[in-house]
């Protein structure tokens, strides 16, 4: 199992996942402002730098005087930085936009034009010592027109913006961190508090378990919470019904052993002395272990058909009735009336289908008066197949019909010693029937009786 500090809690998967679409929320929004401003700045400069280009072109300058008259009208108003040369046949003239002075060599331009220039895409180059610029050139005749329009002001923007990006981002995961500890500290609570009940009710396992607080909220918790009481009340019953089938099959047993011992011990005291006791101590034994036998030969039934798991094939169910009708009619002393439809199949397991027949016809023979029949049927309509056991008897009231398929239960508790059996007979049948896929149902017969009846649903 893996450790319990390796699973992440609430708080921090809610962290996780917080973290993890602040970032990518800002850093989508950033790179769409990045690119939206960047690419609006950059236009701005491009647009501003051919317009000056365009001006200068425009101007025909020939000499000193119609470059600064130039340079005084037209760059009083440019926002970036720039530098500016004009290579004429009789002289060069360049000017830094900034200074607003215009010189055959300026130290500033000088320095400038003196550094190494690489050029990237487009107009885009770095020169060494000034940064990144947009670089012009345009001829007309023999003047050349040379137009350096600096991007500072552009990536200083860009790089502020950048930085309040950052700022931003780490001020929403303070507080989103702070955020997500008291959603988690909500969230968790119902749960925990589950799981505290939970652990307590499982510290007991052998006793029967109150059902747990449920939270109201989330839904999610209220639902598993139901969930865990359903499987609590699940859980009692089998406790209740555990406990229930120990005691009665301690008792159950307890009485023929105390039999077996009494005899024996009458034996010990007085065989010697009354040799006639012995035959009687013998029979009554014999008698007492057999049905010793026949319980626990019982209890292994049931066992094994809680645990079995079969593969149902196709059973003519008619043929198998009539061959069991045939074999079985010696054995009771009632009469055994047949009404079975002919070809009738089913799904099932024929060894336990007959086992299911033989324990309903005995239950009938049991509680039946000897002068009355039993009827063993079987129909089939268009939405189930039904296979029934009528018997004359006493019949079973209303309030016990559910009842009787209990382990050791016996429907008149005054006649439980009169008629053979453990009462474990109905509880086989009802385990049976369950693993052939069918439901077994208890019904009153007229006009005295009872009738148990098998149905297979199409």
């Amino acid at each position: 199992m893996p450790k319990s500090n390796s699973i992440p809690t609430y708080e921090q998967l809610i962290n996780q996942v917080f973290k993890r679409l602040v970032l990518t929320i800002t850093l989508m929004i950033s790179a769409i402002i990045l690119i939206i401003v960047g690419g609006q700045q950059t236009l701005n400069t491009s647009r501003e730098a051919r317009e000056l280009m365009t001006s200068l072109h425009q101007a025909n300058i020939k000499d000193v005087p119609s470059f600064i008259r130039w340079n005084n009208n037209t760059t009083r108003d440019s926002k970036q930085a720039a530098f500016i040369r004009v290579t004429t046949d009789k002289a060069t003239l360049t000017t830094a936009t900034k200074t607003k002075q215009t010189i055959l060599t300026s130290p500033s331009s000088k320095a400038f034009f003196a550094e190494k220039q690489t050029h990237f895409v487009g107009a885009l180059v770095h020169v060494r010592g000034f940064g990144f610029f947009l670089a012009y050139t345009q001829k007309d005749g023999e003047n050349t027109y040379q137009l350096w329009v600096s991007l500072r002001r552009l990536l200083n923007s860009l790089l502020i913006l950048i930085c309040l990006t950052i700022l931003v981002t780490l001020l929403t995961l303070a507080a989103g961190t702070w955020w997500a500890h008291r959603l988690a500290a909500r969230l968790s609570a119902p749960t925990i508090s589950l799981l505290h009940e939970t652990k307590y009710t499982s510290n007991q396992p052998d006793a029967d378990q109150p059902t747990l607080t449920v939270p109201t909220s989330p839904r999610e918790i209220n639902d598993l919470g139901h969930a865990f009481n359903d499987l609590l009340v699940t859980q009692n019953q089998r406790l209740q019904h555990e406990r229930q089938f120990i005691s009665d099959a301690s008792h159950e047993l307890r009485t023929p052993i105390a039999a077996i011992r009494g005899n024996l011990s009458l034996i010990r005291r007085r065989g010697d002395a009354h040799p006639e006791v012995i035959p009687e101590s013998l029979n009554f034994i014999d008698e007492e272990s057999l049905r010793m036998q026949h319980l626990i030969e019982n209890l292994l039934h049931l066992s094994r058909a809680d645990r079995a798991k079969l593969t149902l094939v196709d059973q003519d169910l008619s043929f198998l009735l009539l061959q069991l009708g045939e074999h079985y009619q010696p054995s009771l002393s009632q009469p055994l009336k047949l009404a079975i439809d002919a070809d009738i199949h089913v799904k099932g397991n024929a060894e336990m289908l007959q086992q299911i027949v033989v324990a309903l016809l005995d239950n009938a023979h049991k509680y039946s008066p000897a002068d009355q029949p039993i009827t063993l049927s079987l129909h089939a309509t268009d939405h189930d197949v039904r296979l029934a056991v009528s018997d004359c008897g006493e019949g079973i009231p209303d309030d016990q019909k559910a009842a009787i398929f209990q382990r050791f239960y016996r429907v008149d508790q005054s006649r439980s010693q009169e008629v053979e059996g453990s009462g474990l007979g109905l509880a086989i049948v009802q385990q049976l029937v369950s693993l052939n896929h069918a439901k077994i149902e208890v019904t009153d017969n007229q006009p005295q009786g009872s009738v148990f009846t098998l149905i297979w649903t199409k």
